[in-house]
């Protein structure tokens, strides 16, 4: 029996009625800083906050939440690489799971997922680049190759607003988190 590939939890997005009051309770009580900031392709402003450098985010905010809307959006999984992400969304198309949508972000490639019950469920592996957030670029892990796959993210991100190896952003953002748990 073939085993599983092992995911890791790693974040989660909620939509809020004052994103920016989010953003300062979080900052404040837990030490995340804001890691990227800007309007996604549905319009909602989107803040990524992380208090680690090696995710380039723990929490995503959206604004734009609804009284009648549950506060979360989706959990994530982080996965080892782009051929286990691949494998895994070749299972979940033969096996029947709904798959949402698939995005290459630049800085990480993800596949999308319903469970059960409609919640949201993002598969995801890093890539070796950084770029500004949101990007959401085209992206189908069920049929294409591997090799066209990076090569694809690699030429788009080289060519993208801020972008940088996720080396170099890991040691940027380790130094603001530093400086955000510093007490007054």
């Amino acid at each position: 029996m073939a085993l599983l590939p092992k995911g890791h939890f790693r974040h989660i997005g909620i939509f809020a009625f004052e994103p920016s009051t989010l953003i300062q309770f979080y900052s404040r009580w837990f030490g995340l800083v804001v890691s990227d900031h800007g309007i996604g392709s549905t319009g909602h402003e989107v803040a990524f906050m992380t208090a680690d450098p090696e995710e380039h985010h723990q929490l995503a905010i959206a604004n734009g939440r609804k009284p009648e809307w549950p506060g979360m959006n989706q959990i994530s999984f982080v996965y080892e690489d782009l051929e286990t992400l691949k494998g895994l969304a070749e299972d979940f198309h033969k096996e029947g799971v709904k798959i949402l949508q698939q995005k290459d972000h630049g800085n990480t490639w993800s596949i999308y997922v319903e469970d059960p019950e409609g919640n949201r469920i993002e598969c995801y592996t890093p890539t070796p680049w950084y770029v500004s957030q949101p990007i959401w670029w085209p992206l189908d892990l069920v049929h294409e190759d591997v090799q066209t796959i990076r090569a694809r993210t690699e030429q788009s991100a080289k060519s993208s607003k801020g972008f940088k190896l996720r080396s170099e952003w890991q040691v940027e953002i380790q130094a603001r988190i530093d400086a955000q748990r510093q007490l007054p």
